[in-house]
This record gives C-alpha cells, structure tokens and sequence, in this order.
C-alpha cells in the first residue's frame, strides 16, 4: 500500500469527521478552513470527503500537505494511536525528494479500497490545544500584539476547541483614559452570503458571492458609552450629539440609542481631531471581519450557546440546549472569547450599522466594493451582527436586517473602521 493510500485509510478511521459540523471544524482546527467552498464532497462518506480533501490540499504542493498531518498530529483531536501512525507518515513524506513523491501523490489515481468504519461516538475531549496563531504583521507603525482566546463548538454547542490567537492593533487616544483599540484585518477574498445548505436563511443573504477586501483597521469591540461621551464633546461637524444617549448600562457597555447618522457624525469628529479617516464598515467589510476566515453560520462554528453571546438564548439554532436571555446589553468583551481576528462580540450583544444602503439582495453585487451607496434619498441603512433581544439565526454572520437611518433603539449600536 502506498503513502496515500496508508493517509486516506488512516483519515476516514478518524472519529468526529462524520457530520458537516465535525467536518468543518476539522477544516478550521487545522488552518484549511479555506477550503470549505471548493469542496462538492463534504456531505458524503468519508473516503469521497477525504479523497477530495487531499486532492485539493495537495495542489497546493508538499509543504501543505504536511502542514495539515502536523496539525493533525500535534494537537487533541485524535488518540495516542492515531498519533504516532500520522507521525509516521509526515517521515515517510518528509524524506520523499519531488519525483518521488509526485509518483506517490500526483501520479497515482484514487482507485484503491479503503475500509470506511462509521464511528458514532464523539470524544468527550474538548480541543484546548492552546497554540499562538500569528497573523501576518501590518507595515504600519505603531502596531502593537495582543492575544485572545477563541472557541470553536460543534453542532450541538459543544466546544471542541480552546485555543490563542495573536494579533494587531493600534491604540487610539480619546482622551481622559479612554482609547479605541483598532485591530489589523488583512485584506483577501470571501465568499459573502450564506450557503445553500445554511439553515434558517433569508433571501437577502443571496446570492453567495466571492468579494475583495482591502486591508483596514476596525474597532476591537463596539464603540462604549465611554468613547461616545469622549468625541461627542468634540467640535459638531453636521449636527448635535447626546453626552448620554444610552438610556440602561454602563461606561463599558455598547453605547446604544444612536441613529446611523450620528454614528456617521462620531467617525467625522473623531477623523477631524486625529486627520485619520474613520467611518463605519462597509457591509463586506462587516462580514469578511467577523467570519475571519470561516464559512459556517457563526464563527465559533455551526451553532452559537449563550455562554458565547448575548442573544435571546430562549431559542436555538441547531441542537444545542438552550440557554439564557439576560435581555440587556454586555459590557464589552465579557464573555471574553474572539473571531479569529481578535474581535469581540460580532454575534449579538448589539447591532452594528454599516454604511452602505440597504439592497433587497446580492443581484449584480460588485466583486470589488467597498460600499453599496446610492445616489437617491434611501434613507434605509444595513445593520449587522443581530442583538441581545434577538433570537439566534439574526446573529449569523451573514444575517442581515434594513433600517431607517433615523431609528436609534436600545438594541442599536455600531463599531468604526479606519481606512489604510
């Protein structure tokens, strides 16, 4: 037997690779998440699943497929057993010279027989593999790291996996001890929208398709009634400010009660007393920031628990339990797990304005788009991220509801991004 036929028999014996959850999140524990979109197989038996996997893994060359063993191996998804045997293959591989290892990848043809042994079980070990991820570092001066933790569950709201991050952001000063973290997001692709098979979705979400992103700053958390009272003191650009808008919470909790145009109106004073461009995402910025990478529902996976958010937690999403609706705001950050960007609260808590103009569906989106802005008086704006009085499904990362410019509400809110 070959070196990948010895791979993919010792692939399809895994346990928790029998679902699309278990699956997916094999994908992101072991950095290939990326390929979610490219795979037709995800839903059929393991050795179609696997099959495919490594053929696209492998078109991305040796070093690749070595990686994706490695994080196999060197983490807790898998027993002493399987361990020591995907040890001995990376050797195998390792020591194979480029001829050599295209006659045993690239040439052979997947023909061989594999024994698919279903396992219903699911291991009772939680991955809390705690690893530093490092994102590329920005050219940009200033920058400084910080770490965070993020949590990935499976479809019944298990965790399967605690791990850190590493990322960057700059500080802003405001004034008075308070400052606004702006966290570093990479620019790249994403698939914006949600996928055919994503329960409980609307048709505004449609159609899916692949968006560019430059790189910006965003906000870690969304803006506080702290950072509101510090810019609304600074001199009015269009119109007046409250000091206190929020009418429940805290300095730390997400200010609230403010309408897309005075959200427009914090980004313009804020611009004019650093001579930084501050604004509010766009909504492909919006999404691409809080899937950081991912492509199932939330970004902590297939389902979402309270333990993780702040939403009415009397509902679920998929098989989960439960949980509680603590029906008022968070302080930020409290619950204290990240997308894998390092952002805070993206699910919940409060919704966010964008700025674009509220469209029916993705028909004719742009692929390149920083916003969707129309000529027109539409006065109906984009939220994001759904809130603390919101069942679960309108937290989706690719939920989206349309609003009045002029509505405030005390489930409203909003972050900032600072252009490059």
């Amino acid at each position: 037997m070959n070196i990948k036929s010895q791979l993919l028999e010792l692939l399809v014996k895994m346990p928790n690779t029998q679902t699309v959850g278990e699956r997916r999140a094999l994908l992101t524990f072991t950095g290939f998440d990326y390929l979610n979109i490219r795979i037709n197989e995800i839903q059929s038996n393991n050795l179609s699943f696997f099959n495919e996997l490594i053929e696209l893994i492998l078109s991305e060359g040796q070093d690749k497929l070595l990686n994706f063993i490695r994080a196999l191996a060197d983490s807790e998804f898998i027993g002493l057993e399987f361990r020591q045997k995907f040890n001995a293959i990376i050797i195998k591989i390792s020591s194979l010279e480029p001829q050599k290892f295209n006659s045993e990848f690239i040439e052979q043809k997947n023909t061989q027989s594999v024994n698919i042994i279903s396992i219903s079980s699911r291991s009772e070990e939680s991955l809390e593999e705690q690893q530093d991820t490092k994102l590329p570092v920005p050219a940009i001066l200033g920058t400084q790291s910080f770490e965070f933790t993020v949590v990935i569950v499976d479809p019944q709201g298990k965790e399967i996996k605690r791990s850190r991050r590493q990322n960057y952001y700059l500080t802003q000063d405001l004034g008075n001890g308070v400052s606004l973290e702006m966290v570093y997001i990479p620019g790249g692709e994403f698939w914006m929208g949600s996928l055919e098979s994503e329960g409980k979705r609307y048709s505004n979400e449609r159609p899916q398709h692949k968006v560019t992103v430059k790189p910006f700053l965003i906000s870690k958390y969304a803006i506080t009634q702290a950072q509101w009272r510090e810019v609304a003191t600074l001199r009015e650009v269009r119109q007046n400010l409250k000091l206190r808008p929020s009418r429940n919470g805290g300095k730390s909790h997400p200010v609230t009660q403010v309408s897309w145009f005075d959200a427009v109106e914090f980004c313009d004073r804020l611009s004019e007393k650093t001579g930084k461009q501050y604004r509010l995402a766009s909504e492909a910025e919006w999404e691409y920031a809080c899937r950081a990478g991912t492509t199932t529902p939330f970004h902590f996976g297939e389902t979402i628990t309270s333990d993780l958010a702040n939403y009415d937690g009397r509902y679920s999403y998929g098989s989960e339990r439960k949980g509680i609706y603590r029906e008022i705001t968070t302080p930020i950050g409290s619950l204290q797990v990240a997308n894998f960007f390092g952002l805070f609260d993206m699910h919940g808590n409060v919704w966010e304005w964008c700025l674009d103009h509220w469209h029916e569906n993705y028909n004719n989106a742009p692929n390149n788009r920083d916003s969707l802005r129309d000529s027109s008086d539409n006065q109906i704006h984009v939220m994001r991220g759904g809130s603390w009085r919101n069942d679960p499904y309108l937290c989706r990362s690719s939920s989206r509801l349309q609003k009045i410019a002029s509505e405030m509400s005390n489930h409203i809110g909003f972050r900032i991004v600072c252009s490059l």
